[in-house]
């Protein structure tokens, strides 16, 4: 018949029956050498020893024996263990006070028969057993230890495997039991789940057979029922989607906290939270409710603000995050800019810049785990790779995506991209001869086209925020191949990595690096890498630096959150503030003509300061104050500005 066995035993929980067994002794008076059960020849026997009565033994101390300083009678000779057969007689008498050559003391000895007990192998039976003897008194100590320990049974568990659980109790096996050691050693249980994420899980049943195995069993903490509060405009599928936490999964605190991060990243909610709550149908279960606080998403907007590549510019648009409550996002937006800040006149075409851009996206395309976007976009600005032009580019993009279940936070996608560009000439002919370009050199720069395209892309992403990001990677490589209606084509690789290091609360290191090249066929000179301005090397002109088959570009930013204006919490402008120091460095790879024609560099090194902010209706932005540290020439330029980080 099994009998059940509590966790929480109290320590002290018997020491009046342990005192009570010296009790008896005492009423009896000192045992008689005779009843001793002792090695032969270690006592004295004789019929005439007159028992002593334990109220006359004083004093209450326990000191070491100094020799003949001492009544013999009065002093410890002999400590005898006896009824132990699995813990050894050692082992006990290291437990106590007393030592052979001790003062007798009835307080002392109720103190060791407490610490034998609390080895907690023995019963509440234990008993000390005073003897005078000749050469003074013999201690026995009696003992009754738990039923052997021959087996733990585990049953419940389907997170960790048996194996990993029973070594934490592999120590107690052929041991009697001990409630002490069962008690740490679940415990130990209820930690290894909590380390790994499982914060639920706990031993809800311990007991024990007559045969000496003990039987656990463990809850794991499994959820019962999935609920969200809160949404009013948002479907609860869309909320569902996000999460990798199922109904009969057991609960894991690690998991949820990236299910409520993602909910959070997609800008329909102010704020997520989690409750957790038995489950009233199961007790052994858990109800999770998502709470949210959904945001008001559509909407339309009236902006305006500074680029380097536009110049001051004016926009209207419409974007909905949430569109329909269904988690897709709708965008739209028409701009118009004054065109290049700090243009290099002699080089650069003054042209007014004209944007449109209109695009659609499903992250939960189908309800699956794949993504789809679509959009379509028409671009008219003062080109950055081919001098005294202006690009007119008219196009749509269809993009997929699904993550790579076998990889965590590694997904890949696809797109499939249609595009017609075509190059106006603000050259004349003072301009051609002052640059020593031929008419047929110029209507060879001049070349657009009609391409379509295709790349893959693998991403590699364990950032913790999507948008304003602290710590982790964002890594990825893309392939492009491209087919030209004329017949030409050509492919291209490139790669970015970037890694976020916290430094502490409100301080940021990020790093990135990043490259690309050529593969096959000659990419187009408007389509070639360009190097320099405010997402490249900051502190020159965009594609200053030179356009070419390839590049390679390094940056390290120091990212600080202002305190003084960080209190000024009702102003969300001022309250946004944040300063950062940067180094950028690239060079060029298989240039373009252009560049000797033009006079730019191919490699750039800056450092310098900057400044962002979040404007509302626009987003983050970004101010920087560059200064070249090489690479200096006609198109360099101390101030940059741009939406949203570098990287």
């Amino acid at each position: 018949m099994k009998s059940h066995l509590s966790k929480f035993v109290p320590p002290h929980a018997l020491i009046a029956v342990l005192a009570l067994s010296i009790g008896i002794s005492s009423q009896s008076g000192i045992a008689r050498a005779d009843d001793i059960l002792s090695p032969a020849g270690d006592v004295q026997s004789t019929e005439e020893a007159t028992p002593t009565p334990l109220s006359e033994f004083a004093p209450n101390e326990v000191r070491p024996a100094r020799g003949q300083g001492y009544d013999q009678g009065l002093t410890i000779s002999k400590v005898a263990i006896e009824g132990n057969k699995l813990i050894t007689a050692d082992k006990i008498k290291d437990s106590m006070l007393i030592r052979p050559g001790s003062l007798y003391s009835k307080n002392t000895l109720k103190e060791d028969l407490r610490r034998i007990y609390d080895m907690g192998y023995f019963t509440e039976k234990i008993k000390a057993v005073p003897v005078s003897t000749n050469d003074g008194i013999v201690l026995r100590i009696v003992v009754q230890e738990n039923a052997p320990v021959t087996g733990v049974h585990i049953e419940g568990n389907t997170i960790i495997d048996d194996s990993e659980l029973q070594t934490i109790f592999a120590n107690q096996t052929g041991l009697p039991q001990n409630i002490g050691q069962l008690n740490e050693s679940i415990e130990k249980v209820e930690k290894l789940y909590a380390d790994k994420g499982y914060v639920l899980a706990r031993v809800s049943n311990i007991e024990d057979d007559p045969d000496g195995v003990i039987n656990l069993k463990i809850n794991e903490g499994m959820i019962d029922k999935v609920q969200f509060v809160g949404n009013r405009k948002t479907k609860d599928f869309v909320i569902k989607r996000l999460m990798t936490t199922k109904v009969g999964d057991v609960y894991n605190e690690k998991n949820l906290s990236d299910d409520l991060k993602r909910i959070f990243g997609t800008q329909a909610f102010s704020d997520v939270r989690r409750v957790i709550t038995a489950s009233p149908d199961d007790p052994d279960k858990y109800n999770l409710t998502v709470e949210v606080d959904e945001k008001r998403t559509g909407s339309i907007s009236l902006g305006g603000g500074i680029d380097t590549g536009t110049g001051l510019f004016g926009s209207v648009g419409y974007n909905d995050p949430n569109f329909l409550g269904r988690g897709q996002n709708v965008n739209s937006i028409f701009a118009v800019g004054s065109g290049i800040i700090g243009r290099n006149r002699a080089t650069q075409a003054s042209a007014r810049s004209y944007q449109f851009d209109v695009g659609w996206s499903d992250p939960s395309f189908m309800n699956t785990a794949n993504s789809l976007s679509a959009n379509a976009y028409g671009r008219n600005y003062s080109s950055f790779n081919i001098p005294l032009g202006v690009e007119r580019r008219i196009g749509s993009e269809l993009a997929w995506g699904a993550p790579l279940k076998s990889f965590k936070n590694t997904s890949i996608g696809l797109s499939l991209r249609g595009e017609n560009v075509r190059i106006q000439d603000y050259s004349n002919n003072s301009d051609l001869r002052e640059f020593n370009i031929s008419k047929s050199d110029r209507k060879e720069q001049l070349k657009g086209g009609t391409f379509v395209s295709l790349s893959p892309t693998l991403a590699f992403d364990t950032r913790d925020n999507r948008f304003n990001p602290t710590s982790g990677w964002l890594n990825t490589v893309s392939l492009t191949g491209a087919y030209g209606a004329g017949g030409t084509s050509y492919g291209m690789v490139s790669a970015n990595l970037r890694k976020y290091i916290k430094i502490r609360d409100g301080i940021t290191l990020a790093l990135n690096a990043q490259g690309g090249h050529s593969l096959m066929g000659d990419i187009p000179a408007f389509n070639m890498y360009r190097l320099g301005g405010s997402y490249s090397v900051r502190g020159f002109q965009e594609g200053g630096l030179g356009i070419g088959n390839g590049y390679l570009l390094s940056s390290a930013e120091l990212r600080t959150k202002i305190p003084v204006f960080g209190k000024l919490k009702q102003i969300p402008v001022i309250n946004s503030l944040t300063a950062a120091t940067f180094l950028d460095a690239g060079t060029v790879l298989g240039g373009s003509s252009l560049n000797s024609t033009f006079n730019r560099k191919g490699t750039g090194i800056a450092t310098g300061l900057g400044l962002r902010m979040n404007m509302p209706g626009v987003g983050p932005i970004r101010i920087d104050y560059a200064i070249p540290l090489s690479g200096k020439g006609d198109y360099s330029r101390n101030w940059n500005f741009g939406i949203g980080e570098k990287f």
